[in-house]
Protein backbone atom coordinates (compact mmCIF):
# COMPACT_ATOMS: atom_id res chain seq x y z
CA UNK A 1 0.00 0.00 0.00
CA UNK A 2 3.18 2.27 0.73
CA UNK A 3 4.51 1.73 -2.45
CA UNK A 4 1.17 2.76 -4.32
CA UNK A 5 0.85 6.18 -2.41
CA UNK A 6 4.56 6.31 -3.21
CA UNK A 7 3.96 5.93 -6.78
CA UNK A 8 1.09 8.00 -7.06
CA UNK A 9 2.39 11.42 -5.22
CA UNK A 10 4.99 10.98 -7.55
CA UNK A 11 2.89 10.57 -10.70
CA UNK A 12 1.23 13.87 -9.66
CA UNK A 13 4.31 15.69 -8.07
CA UNK A 14 5.79 15.53 -11.77
CA UNK A 15 3.35 17.37 -13.54
CA UNK A 16 2.21 19.62 -10.94
CA UNK A 17 6.26 21.16 -11.03
CA UNK A 18 6.28 21.58 -14.53
CA UNK A 19 3.20 23.45 -14.10
CA UNK A 20 4.32 25.66 -11.63
CA UNK A 21 7.87 26.00 -13.00
CA UNK A 22 6.08 27.21 -16.32
CA UNK A 23 3.08 29.59 -16.02
CA UNK A 24 2.50 32.36 -13.79
CA UNK A 25 5.58 33.60 -14.28
CA UNK A 26 5.32 36.83 -16.06
CA UNK A 27 8.33 36.96 -17.69
CA UNK A 28 9.08 39.58 -20.10
CA UNK A 29 8.84 37.55 -23.04
CA UNK A 30 4.68 36.87 -22.67
CA UNK A 31 4.68 41.01 -22.32
CA UNK A 32 5.06 42.94 -25.89
CA UNK A 33 7.62 45.25 -25.88
CA UNK A 34 9.96 47.24 -27.70
CA UNK A 35 13.76 46.09 -27.66
CA UNK A 36 14.99 49.22 -29.67
CA UNK A 37 15.45 52.67 -28.75
CA UNK A 38 12.93 54.29 -31.30
CA UNK A 39 8.96 53.81 -31.25
CA UNK A 40 6.00 51.74 -32.92
CA UNK A 41 3.08 52.53 -34.88
CA UNK A 42 0.96 50.92 -37.05
CA UNK A 43 -1.70 52.70 -39.55
CA UNK A 44 -3.32 50.97 -41.29
CA UNK A 45 -1.33 48.38 -43.46
CA UNK A 46 1.62 50.12 -42.68
CA UNK A 47 4.24 49.56 -39.85
CA UNK A 48 6.42 51.78 -38.90
CA UNK A 49 9.32 50.53 -36.74
CA UNK A 50 12.16 51.84 -34.25
CA UNK A 51 11.46 55.30 -35.68
CA UNK A 52 14.35 57.82 -34.15
CA UNK A 53 16.32 60.84 -35.30
CA UNK A 54 19.79 60.74 -35.12
CA UNK A 55 21.84 64.06 -34.96
CA UNK A 56 24.62 66.15 -34.14
CA UNK A 57 24.84 69.00 -31.85
CA UNK A 58 24.42 71.32 -34.59
CA UNK A 59 20.77 70.58 -35.58
CA UNK A 60 21.87 68.59 -38.48
CA UNK A 61 20.30 65.38 -38.31
CA UNK A 62 18.42 62.30 -40.32
CA UNK A 63 14.61 60.25 -39.82
CA UNK A 64 15.70 56.78 -39.06
CA UNK A 65 13.36 53.84 -39.22
CA UNK A 66 12.00 50.51 -41.04
CA UNK A 67 8.80 50.55 -42.77
CA UNK A 68 7.10 47.30 -44.12
CA UNK A 69 3.46 47.10 -45.33
CA UNK A 70 1.11 44.99 -46.07
CA UNK A 71 -0.34 46.61 -49.47
CA UNK A 72 0.99 48.76 -51.77
CA UNK A 73 1.55 52.51 -50.31
CA UNK A 74 3.77 55.29 -51.14
CA UNK A 75 5.44 57.55 -48.65
CA UNK A 76 4.49 60.88 -49.36
CA UNK A 77 6.31 63.33 -47.20
CA UNK A 78 7.77 63.74 -43.56
CA UNK A 79 7.51 66.80 -41.28
CA UNK A 80 8.09 67.28 -37.73
CA UNK A 81 8.55 69.43 -34.65
CA UNK A 82 11.74 69.07 -32.28
CA UNK A 83 10.79 70.02 -28.79
CA UNK A 84 13.10 72.09 -26.46
CA UNK A 85 13.75 71.07 -22.99
CA UNK A 86 11.30 72.83 -21.18
CA UNK A 87 9.38 70.65 -23.49
CA UNK A 88 7.78 73.15 -25.54
CA UNK A 89 7.49 73.54 -29.70
CA UNK A 90 10.98 74.26 -31.58
CA UNK A 91 11.43 75.36 -34.53
CA UNK A 92 10.45 73.36 -37.33
CA UNK A 93 11.87 70.84 -38.75
CA UNK A 94 13.24 71.16 -42.69
CA UNK A 95 13.43 68.03 -44.43
CA UNK A 96 15.74 67.39 -47.48
CA UNK A 97 14.26 64.46 -48.71
CA UNK A 98 15.71 61.95 -51.19
CA UNK A 99 13.92 58.97 -52.88
CA UNK A 100 10.53 60.62 -51.81
CA UNK A 101 7.66 59.82 -52.73
CA UNK A 102 9.27 56.54 -51.67
CA UNK A 103 7.18 53.27 -53.04
CA UNK A 104 6.26 51.07 -50.87
CA UNK A 105 5.93 47.43 -52.08
CA UNK A 106 3.75 44.57 -50.06
CA UNK A 107 5.66 42.65 -47.92
CA UNK A 108 8.89 44.62 -48.29
CA UNK A 109 10.93 45.87 -45.44
CA UNK A 110 12.59 49.10 -46.19
CA UNK A 111 15.50 51.19 -43.82
CA UNK A 112 15.17 54.94 -44.20
CA UNK A 113 18.99 55.19 -43.83
CA UNK A 114 19.15 52.97 -46.77
CA UNK A 115 20.41 54.33 -50.26
CA UNK A 116 18.50 55.86 -52.47
CA UNK A 117 16.48 56.90 -49.18
CA UNK A 118 17.76 59.87 -47.10
CA UNK A 119 15.56 61.71 -44.79
CA UNK A 120 18.16 64.75 -43.50
CA UNK A 121 16.40 66.96 -41.40
CA UNK A 122 17.88 70.60 -39.51
CA UNK A 123 16.76 72.90 -37.10
CA UNK A 124 18.15 75.04 -34.16
CA UNK A 125 16.29 73.27 -31.64
CA UNK A 126 17.13 69.41 -32.59
CA UNK A 127 19.34 68.11 -29.92
CA UNK A 128 20.02 64.93 -28.83
CA UNK A 129 18.46 63.64 -25.62
CA UNK A 130 15.44 65.13 -26.65
CA UNK A 131 12.23 64.42 -29.00
CA UNK A 132 10.50 65.34 -32.10
CA UNK A 133 7.19 64.87 -33.20
CA UNK A 134 7.76 63.27 -36.12
CA UNK A 135 4.89 63.03 -39.05
CA UNK A 136 5.30 60.16 -42.05
CA UNK A 137 2.72 60.83 -44.03
CA UNK A 138 1.38 57.71 -46.88
CA UNK A 139 -0.89 58.06 -49.66
CA UNK A 140 -3.81 55.28 -48.47
CA UNK A 141 -2.77 54.99 -45.07
CA UNK A 142 -2.58 58.61 -44.35
CA UNK A 143 -0.02 60.66 -41.77
CA UNK A 144 1.67 58.84 -38.83
CA UNK A 145 2.48 60.47 -36.22
CA UNK A 146 4.77 60.09 -33.16
CA UNK A 147 7.03 61.62 -30.32
CA UNK A 148 10.54 59.77 -31.58
CA UNK A 149 14.21 60.21 -29.57
CA UNK A 150 16.43 62.22 -31.08
CA UNK A 151 19.46 60.29 -30.53
CA UNK A 152 23.29 61.48 -30.96
CA UNK A 153 25.37 60.66 -33.81
CA UNK A 154 28.50 59.92 -31.81
CA UNK A 155 26.90 56.79 -29.99
CA UNK A 156 28.85 53.64 -31.95
CA UNK A 157 25.49 52.17 -33.40
CA UNK A 158 25.09 55.67 -35.64
CA UNK A 159 28.34 56.72 -36.13
CA UNK A 160 28.39 55.66 -39.87
CA UNK A 161 24.95 57.58 -40.48
CA UNK A 162 26.35 60.73 -41.77
CA UNK A 163 23.75 63.41 -40.46
CA UNK A 164 26.01 66.01 -42.30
Amino acid sequence: MASSLRRLCVSLCVPLALALTGCGMNAQTLQPYTPAEGVNSTTGPVMVRNLLVVADASGKGVVSASVITYGDDTMTAVAGTPQKSDGTAGSPLVVASAGLPLTLTSNRLVVLTDAPVRLAVTSPDLKPGLLAEVTLTFAKAGPVTMLAPVLSSTEPEFQHITVG
